[in-house]
This record gives structure tokens, sequence and C-alpha cells, in this order.
């Protein structure tokens, strides 16, 4: 959900996620002058459906860890009450799915230790709901981020009275609250999912390469006790202890019987999937498709998503793909099938030689599913069509980029944004492709920062040790791209397929592209958001520690002048996200 306001100079766009809001602000040259920032009231007026009376309607100032300099109080208790923040936008992370809330933003004067209100704008806004629909047979969306690596202060704040502790090693009852908290509803909402199975006219077909978790497991069998039909396909190609690892535990929670392991050429890919189609009466409903896999690492460690689709049409292609994989077909009669499955649209070379959409090509509303293997790169080419046609964009990779792309963040014509969000800097290529990208004032990079704390030793530890090789050190293992997303036309790309070379030709892997779906696109936008403002900010904060010179405030309105360079990355982030004119 979006909405704005302008009033007296001052403009406030909030965009709506599911936990998450941001707050896009912009203000008038006539209002400039003397500014020392922006106060940030947030004030909870309850459910959707059961509005708060007002005295028992929630306000409270929303914090800034950045302080004047002179100002010696605790920051971990500052809010931007005295503490204005210096900056057009700012990210609410911690809001409740499905409550409204009213934003009230004020431009602060005069001195930093006397602060003179000037213009105020207030906006209201409701969140999206975090459940699956009640009837399965309803066209729908739902979309579900975990916590990921970067609330490391946030699990302090809540578990840092048990003492300086590991979630897994936490008294036993409150063991279970910090893995609820860590999973933020991705878990709950998979189990959920399978409990849509309800009795023998209901089925399950699932391929899944980290197949390991006991409770998304157990809510298999429990399926299965139902009545309902599950049939599961899991990899168990050589390399790395990951298929011997999924043997144990079907094993271990009795699904033997139903499971098919994943053999087939070429031995040295992966069958990467993480899908589950729902079925009724023999007829696709839904699909849960994403980035998680079944394991500790996959819900409580890396940053995921998990993405289910309402619409019969696209869970019957992801149908037809699982009884592929279910009976083990080879490399190449795969390949063959898939390219009629989901043809993977042809694009066109563009006046600078990119790669650009042609007329008619993932054109309207709608979804369209891509599988692989794949026989040629044409995947990574529409990829990076997609990416290029984008007056902003946004991109999460866990691993290196594949060329089609990396040259699309090499070149970033005038007025173009991109936000990049890697586990790594070698994700943009090798020492010079990195240079030239982090060096385009286009590009924005935010890359996975990690911190000594509790939270983030038992995140590296079973990572290393209890995940797949492929996942050691992986703090970002989102993929997606988004197109324009806070446009009336996004394009959201997600699913399990990494963008790399590898992936497309070797691997199974699905993607899925949504076009023109503005609810779903805010979800991405704020998730996404998220975790580059934490990572940014950590960077940040460890560059200035190594400089000796700690971040903090301005006390007149300098800070104003680097976010009205005309063209700058920083003024066009203003104008995108309060939604004024570029």
């Amino acid at each position: 959900m979006r909405n704005s306001q302008t009033q007296d100079g001052l403009t406030l766009r909030v965009i709506a996620g599911t936990h998450c809001n941001i707050l896009g602000i912009d203000l008038d040259s006539s209002r400039q002058k003397g500014c020392l920032g922006f106060s940030i009231q947030r004030t909870d007026l309850g459910p959707v459906d059961a509005p708060l009376p007002p005295a028992q309607q929630q306000a409270r100032w929303l914090p800034n860890l950045l302080q004047f300099p002179k100002d010696t109080s605790d920051p971990k208790q500052n809010t931007t009450q005295t503490s204005p923040l210096q900056s057009f936008r700012w990210g609410d992370w911690v809001a409740t799915p499905g409550h409204t809330y009213r934003f009230k933003v004020i431009a602060q004067y005069g001195q930093w230790n006397q602060l003179v209100p000037g213009p105020a704008v207030e906006v209201e806004v409701t969140t999206e709901g975090a459940q699956l629909p009640a009837d399965p047979q309803n066209p729908y969306a739902a979309v579900f981020f975990n916590r990921g690596a970067a609330a490391s202060e946030a699990y302090q704040a809540l578990f840092g009275k048990y003492g300086n502790i590991e979630p897994d090693k936490l008294p036993a009852d409150v063991q279970q609250q910090a893995f609820t908290w860590l999973s933020r509803g991705l878990k709950e909402a998979l189990l959920a999912f399978q409990s849509q199975a309800q009795d023998s006219t209901y089925a399950l077909h699932a391929a899944i390469y980290e197949f390991q978790n006991p409770e998304l497991l157990g809510g298999l069998q429990t399926a299965l006790q139902r009545g309902a039909e599950v049939k599961v396909v899991y990899h168990s190609r050589p390399g790395g202890d990951t298929a011997a690892k999924n043997a144990a535990a079907a094993h271990a929670a009795g699904l033997d019987a139903v499971c098919h392991q994943r053999t087939a050429n070429p031995s040295g890919a992966i069958s990467h999937n993480k899908f589950v189609v729902l079925l009724k009466d023999g007829a696709p409903l839904a699909v849960w498709t994403g980035s998680t896999n079944w394991t500790d690492g996959g819900l409580y460690g890396q940053l995921n998503v998990g993405h289910a689709v309402y619409n019969p049409q696209v869970a019957q292609k992801y149908e037809s793909y699982f009884q592929l994989l279910y009976n083990n077909t080879d490399y190449q009669p795969i390949m063959a099938a898939l390219r009629q499955l989901t043809t993977v649209p042809q694009v066109v070379k563009g006046p600078d030689g990119l790669p650009a959409l042609p007329p008619g090509v993932i054109s309207g509303q709608g979804m369209w599913p891509i599988f692989s293997p794949q026989s040629d790169l044409s995947m990574l080419d529409l990829y990076a069509a997609i990416c290029h046609k984008a007056s902003h964009l946004m991109v999460s990779a866990p691993f290196e980029l594949a060329q089609p792309l990396l040259n699309t963040f090499q070149s970033v014509p005038p007025g173009v944004l991109h936000y990049l969000l890697i586990d790594k800097t070698a994700s943009l290529g090798n020492a010079q492709e990195v240079s030239v990208i982090e060096g385009n004032l286009g590009n924005a990079v935010s890359v996975a920062t990690t911190l000594d704390s509790p939270l983030h030793d038992y995140q590296n530890r079973i990572l290393e040790g209890k995940e797949s090789f492929h996942h050691a050190g992986i703090h970002i293992h989102c993929k997606i791209i988004a197109c324009d997303p806070l446009s009336n036309d996004p394009i959201i790309v997600t699913g399990s397929a990494n963008f790399s070379s590898n992936s497309t030709h070797n691997n199974d892997e699905n993607s899925i592209i949504i076009r023109g779906d503005t609810r779903v696109a805010d979800i991405y936008v704020t998730e996404f958001m998220r975790m580059f403002e934490h990572y940014l900010f950590r960077g940040k904060s460890v560059q200035s520690q190594v400089a000796n010179k700690p971040l903090g405030l301005q006390e007149d309105d300098s800070w104003l002048a680097p976010f009205f360079v005309a063209g700058s990355y920083k003024s066009l982030s203003r104008q995108l996200f309060a939604g004024s004119d570029i």
C-alpha cells in the first residue's frame, strides 16, 4: 500500500509492506534554510478489522542512533524527537501485519539543543496481512520473509537478559520464542500451506534441494495422516553431504515411501528447487516457491523468502515440472521438455548493445514461470533486459552475477538508480568489475557485513556445519530482481535460481516473473530496503571506526546540500521514495 501527502512544503510518502514501512520525505526549497532534520512519530491505530479507540492507540517517536556531537545522552535511547533524521528516507522495520499506522513527520529548526518545530504532515497506511487465504481456490499471492542476519542488536534487546548466548543455547522454554522470532512467519506459513491439504482429495508435490528440517518434514507426515497424497523429490547428486543428510532426514520422518531421489545427470549440478504444489482432485491450485531451503540455516540463518501463488495456470506449470523431476528425467530430455513448458522469450539488442525487451514480451499484468536446466543462456539475457529497462532497480544476489547482468551495472545512464544487495563483493565479478560498479554514481551497493554477536555466531555455525557446502558463510540468500518496483508497472523476479550460468544451464531451478502487481512489489521493496539499509549502516559504522570518525548529526543545515545536487544518487533517491518528479 502506498499513500502520500504534502503540507506547507513538506511531503511524506509511506510504502507499506507486511512487517515494514518505508517513509520517503521531500522538502520544498522555501523550507530548507535552517532545517536540522525531521522528527517522526508513529501511532499504531490497531488491526484494520478492529481499530483501537484513541485512548488505546500507541504513539512513539521512531529511534535514531545518530546524535549531535555535543549530545552526551545514551544513543541507544535516542529518538528522532531530539535527534532528528538528517536524511529523506526512513525505515520502520517493526510493524505488525494487518495494522493501520499514522506517521507524522515534523521539520525541525532552531539549535541542536533547542529544536523549533516547523511544517508537519501526516499519512496513514495499512500493512499487509501475514496469512494464506482461507480458501486456496481464491486467486492470491502471499509473501513471507524471515528476519535474516541483520537483527543482532534486536536479538540482544529481546534475549540478552538470559546472557550473551546463542538461540539454541537459551533456556529450553525460551528457545522456541527465539526461533519463532527469527522465522518471522516464514516457517509458519510453509506449515500452513502444507495444512491446506486437508484430506484425501488433496495432494502435495514437493521438489526440495535441502530437505532436512524436522518440523517441515513433519508437516508432510501430518498431511499423509490426514489422507492427502504426498510426493517428494529431493537432491541426491554427488558432491558434498547434502544427499546423505536428505536421505537420513526423510527416513527419520517416515517419508521414505513417498520420496524419490534426484540423481540424473549432470552429476556436478544440484537439484536446487524449493517448491511445493498444492492439488485438489488432481488439479493444481497453488504453488509455494522462493529461496528457502528446508533447513535451520534457511529458516533462521540466511535472509530468505517464501512466495505462495494461488493461480491454477501457474501451479499447473510447476506440477508439470515436478513430474519431470519426480521421474528423474535425464539432462537432455528435461531441457527439451522445458523449452516447450516455459519458453524463454527472446530479447533483442538495444541501441547501446545491451539486451532489451521487445514489444509484447513480458507485457501487461501477469506471471511467467521459467524453469532450468536451459539449453542456452537466453534466461540470463531476459533478466539483463529486465534490469536494463529499469529507471530504478533492486537486485539481491548471494553469488556471482552472470556477465549479461554485470554489464547492466557497469554502465548506468543518467537518472537511473540501482540498489544492489549482495553477500560478498565477489558477486560483482573480479576486482576491476567491482571497482567500476561501485564507482558508478547510479549504483548503491550494500554488502552483508557481520558483527560479533551471539546471533551471528549461531548463524555462522549452522551455515558452516549443518548446511550444504555451497552455503557456508552465505547470509543473503534471496534471489530477487525488482524492476521499477515503486512505479505502477513493477516487475519482480523471484525463486530459487541464482543469476548465473551454472544455475541456468545445469541446475534444476525455477524463477517466476510477476508484472503489474504493486501489492507484491511493495512487500518486496520494503523487505529489500530493510536489509539494504541495515547492512549499509553497518558498513559505514565499520568504516567510521577504522577511520576514527564517528558518525553523527550536523548542527546546521549543511547536511541538506548533497540531497539537492541535480542528478546525484542522493537527489534521485530522495525524489524516488517521496514520489517527486525526477
